[in-house]
């Protein structure tokens, strides 16, 4: 199987527990990655192909795809997590952003995100599952 290179790809801007993100269906080269992005890969639902339900450094079967951050995800000491329905935010028509396209973006200190919708305000946020049960 062949991996793609982080370096030189266009990667579908996506967002991952709330935190921006690359997302490829592919594997990727991970000695290719800039020395200041995560990888992370996720596994398919095995009721539905067309959502992932677990996130983990490294997934051997059911590969729904890679995504990529600036910011390390809170894995629990297993090293997976189970994902909910909305934790993985893919966009129809998302931009399309190589690893410098995405670092010019988001760690510039002068970029200002777009107001967002806070975690608990989405309608199949784990945050708002957690916030609940307080």
């Amino acid at each position: 199987m062949n991996h793609i290179n982080a370096s030189t790809e266009r990667f579908e801007a996506v967002e991952i527990l709330t935190v921006p993100g690359l997302f490829t269906s592919q594997r990727v080269d991970r000695t290719t990655l800039p020395p200041w992005m995560h990888l992370y890969e996720m596994q398919t639902d095995p009721n539905d192909w067309s959502q992932p339900c677990l996130l983990g450094r490294h997934i051997t079967v059911e590969h729904f795809g890679t995504v990529l951050t600036a910011s390390p995800l809170p894995l629990p000491p297993s090293g997976y997590l189970e994902l909910a329905p909305g934790d993985f935010d893919e966009r129809q028509g998302a931009e399309r952003l190589t690893a410098a396209e995405f670092e010019a973006k988001y760690l510039d200190p002068n970029y200002q995100p777009s107001p967002a919708m806070r975690p608990e305000q989405r309608r199949h946020s784990r945050a708002r599952a957690v916030q609940m049960a307080r």
